[in-house]
This record gives structure tokens, sequence and C-alpha cells, in this order.
């Protein structure tokens, strides 16, 4: 069991950035957001069909230069003008997300202008985490892995021309990297052990997180699309050792959880969250995974780094976030210091919580 950021190979470091979270699609809208949970997340039971989708963006600044970063940019407020295949679905019903404030809204909200960001990372290239770069000035330079390069051409792809055009392009190479993360190839962005972006595929073709090291000793792992919902991570053996379940929990979940779909040992008639030792969800074989066993790789590899005291993992649509977390935007850099993990890593399990989808709704 991971007991200190060590174990998971992260050099050891005084340098810091700040981080914090923007939430693209939130309340009101975010209820109206239409998104099969299907093609992500199986088992889907009866009447969770549809998926909780805020898209979350992150502002990262390093505290020793002062340079500003984005990591994902959420979705663009219309839609309508995406590339050509979103722009599709959205008119015909099949995608909705609706955004009242775009992160250039948002951005400038908080007092933070346009043109003091040095880069945009990309986690990959779907709609939802790309924004709109027209927007932004041509004096800031996108950042991708260059996996990303081949499919930037691609009709299929969700990219037109102004996502890339008047801007210098910075595509990673994580190909002769030596640094290793938690079983992912890293680079050091800023050169001085702050921030890593690590090489994670099989949602998408050239998909990357960031590692953002909040103090010396304790990090956000931006997780970007490589993990749609907690119970692809929880429940694990170690993490319930390392954060015992609230007895409430155990409790509560004796009803609240289908025996029936979700298995936990000898006893069929009630779920035992205290005898389940592996994660209660897995994802979708046929669904919107280019590659679903590198994908799935990347789930068991991640969580490593949920298991880790150090490391609090913050899933690109992690809807148990929203409630916890509280109004957005919001500064992680403290999360250990304010109990935030230990608040989060069951609240997806609280039948109250939006992202708890363990119940066959039809028959309760």
């Amino acid at each position: 069991m991971s007991s200190s950021f060590l174990d998971l190979g992260i050099p050891p470091s005084s340098s810091t950035v700040s981080v914090k979270i923007f939430n693209i699609v939130d309340e009101p809208t975010l209820h109206t957001v239409k998104v099969p949970a299907a093609v992500f997340l199986s088992p889907v039971l009866p009447g969770h069909e549809n998926l909780g989708f805020p898209v979350f963006a992150f502002l990262i600044e390093h505290h020793a230069t002062g340079k500003r970063v984005m990591f994902d940019l959420g979705p663009r407020a219309d839609l309508e003008n995406t590339a050509p295949v979103i722009a599709e679905a959205v008119k015909a019903g099949v995608v909705a997300m609706p955004v009242k404030r775009d992160i250039v809204q948002q951005l400038k909200d908080e007092g933070v202008e346009l043109g003091t960001l040095d880069a945009v990372i990309w986690s990959h290239a779907h709609f939802d985490h790309i924004g709109d770069m027209s927007k932004f000035p041509p004096s800031i330079d996108l950042v991708f892995s260059q996996e990303m390069n081949r499919s930037i051409s691609d009709p299929k792809v969700q990219l037109q021309p102004s996502d890339t055009a008047t801007r210098k392009l910075v595509p990673l190479d994580f190909t002769n990297s030596p640094l290793v993360i938690g079983g992912f190839k890293s680079l050091d962005y800023f050169g001085d052990g702050s921030l890593y972006l690590l090489d994670v595929p099989g949602h998408l073709e050239g998909h990357i997180c960031a590692l953002a090291r909040a103090t010396p000793t304790t990090f956000l792992f931006l997780a970007g699309d490589a993990c749609f919902h907690p119970g692809l991570l929880r429940p694990t053996e170690e993490l319930h050792h390392l954060y015992p379940y609230p007895s409430n929990l155990i409790t509560s979940t004796r009803r609240s959880i289908s025996a029936t779909h979700f298995s936990s040992g000898p006893n069929g008639a009630e779920f035992d969250l205290t005898a389940r030792t592996e994660p209660l969800l897995d994802i979708a074989e046929s669904g919107y995974f280019e590659d679903p066993q590198l994908a799935r790789k990347a789930i068991h590899e991640m969580r490593a780094f949920d298991m880790n005291p150090d490391v609090l993992v913050v899933c690109g649509h992690d809807e148990s976030l929203i409630s916890v977390v509280g109004k957005v935007p919001r500064l992680l850099d403290a999360w250990k210091e304010n109990g935030l993990k230990e608040a989060l890593v069951w609240a997806f399990l609280d039948e109250t919580n939006p992202a708890f989808r363990f119940n066959n709704i039809e028959s309760t």
C-alpha cells in the first residue's frame, strides 16, 4: 500500500503550483446535459441512463515564475459552431451541453486577463475539453501530446482549423522520457518538479493527465477523461483501510445499492460494502474509448494514485465533487489540510449525492 508520494516514483521538490478549479457546465444547466451513460460506464441501471456531466477546467499558476497555464477549457458556448461531427449531433439532439459562461468569461470574472496566460494544455482533443481557442490571443501556446498530431487533420475528430491556427503548437514527445510516475511516462513541464504531464492513453489517442504539486508533499492528479466516475476507482480494500467507511454509509448501502447488479459476498440478499474489494463500475466495452484495453489499464494504474494519501484524484466529470467542494471557482491547493479527500472519497456512495447510480430506480 502506498504511504507517501515517493512510492509513486514522484521525485522530491520544493517547487509548487497553485490550482484553481472551474466548472464550465454548472447549475442551473447541469441537469439539462444529455450524455448517454452506456457509452462510458457499465453497468447502467434502469433510471440512470443519462450521465451527469460537470466539465472541469483548471488554472495552474507556477509560483516561482508567475507563469499561468490552463489545463483543459471545457466546451465552447456555441456548440453549433464547433466541428461538424459535433454540430450535427447537437442539431440531431444526440448531444446537449448548455454552457452559461464559458471558460473565457469565467476567467474574466475572476480577474484573469487572457493575455497573462502562457499556454493552454489539452488533455485530449474532444470538444468538451478544447474550448474555443479562437478567443485566446495568439501569444498563448497550445500544448498537447504529439500522438494527437495524427488526428488533427482527420475529419472524424472534433477539431476544426480555428482550434489550432495562429499560435505556436507544442507537441509533447513522451517516447524517450526516462521519467515514469505511477506507471505512466511523464514530462516535467516547468523543469522543477512542480507540474508533471503524464501519458495516459486509452480514452483517445494522445490523452494526457496532469500531476500538480500543490505543496512539497501533496499533489492533485487532474485525470481528464482517463476516468469518468469515481466508481471506476473505488472501492478497494486498500482505500478502505486508509479511509474507513463511515458507519452510516455501511448501513445505508445495504439497502441503497442493488445486490442484484453488484455482488459483495456470499449473502446475495443485501449489499455488503465492507466485503466489496473491487470498484463498482467498469468502462463500456463498446463505448467512447479508442482502446478499451488501454483505458482499463490506465484506470488500474490510477488506483495507486487514488490510494495514496498525498494525492487527490480529480476526474474531469466527477459529479460527486460538486457538493463536496462547494462553490467554484475555488483553489484546491490546501485539499489535504482541509480534509477534502476524506470528504470526497466515499461521497459517490451516498444516495443523496448526484454521482450515486447504483440502484434500480424503477423498482424503488
